[in-house]
């Protein structure tokens, strides 16, 4: 469980695309298999080789040091599906031609051959509850990051310092940076509680990994080979 998709799966099929893809997807020749997605799912991310890049690295080593196994340190990125057989919200920054902060991205930007993909399902949620979710997360678009948000968030990942505490389903303190698993954290909260949750509730991607507050079967994920 957890695993999730690894660019050396084998494509199941051949499908031809007309629209525009991400230039990650043309390169690579493949993109994802949405078809088992829904709103409001949550996707994560991870680098498939073991030569991981600064920030990365320390995002694993803190969610190491704060007590969550590899299985769960390993993800190092979050984003909201919003169902649309395309898109994603995701909070992230140092992308070339998006501004810093929460943007509207093409799933198959990841279709790269270098990313791991897990996909996971809130439990005991309809799909209009679902669909909130997303909606909760394009609440935040464009909100954006400080050169100073940016060194802080590195300097938290680095050292574990905010990263750690239970976290409850209501709101919690706030944070200096919406970083990628607080925007779904807060979205999730969103979804239940409406507008009265504080942005900024205190996450990381090894506490959605981990959460037990999604589905145990996880949607099946697939490649799929451009023709």
């Amino acid at each position: 469980m957890g695993e999730g998709l690894h660019p050396d799966t084998p494509p199941f099929d051949r499908v031809r695309v007309d629209r525009e893809l991400p230039q990650e997807a043309r390169a690579w020749g493949r993109i994802l298999d949405v078809s088992a997605l829904e709103a409001g799912d949550l996707l994560l991310f991870r680098p498939a080789s073991s030569s991981l890049d600064r920030i990365s690295k320390s995002i694993v080593e803190a969610q190491a040091r704060g007590g969550f196994p590899e299985r769960h340190a390993r993800w190092t990125h979050a984003a909201v599906y919003l169902g649309d057989d395309e898109h994603i919200c995701e909070a992230n920054f140092g992308i070339i031609g998006f501004p810093r902060g929460v943007i509207l991205r093409s799933v198959h930007s990841y279709c790269d051959g270098v990313h791991v993909i897990r996909a996971r399902r809130p439990r005991n949620m309809t799909p209009q509850q679902r669909l909130r979710i997303a909606i909760g997360a394009l609440r935040n678009l464009r909100r954006s990051y400080s050169f100073k948000q940016v060194f802080d968030f590195y300097v938290a990942a680095a050292s574990g310092r905010g990263f750690w505490s239970a976290m409850p389903r209501g709101p919690r303190i706030r944070v200096r940076a919406l970083v990628c698993s607080t925007l779904y954290q807060d979205a999730y909260n969103f979804a239940h509680h409406g507008t009265r949750v504080l942005l900024g509730t205190l996450s990381t991607p090894a506490h959605l990994s981990a959460s037990a507050d999604f589905e145990a079967d996880e949607p099946e994920l697939r490649w799929r080979l451009i023709e």
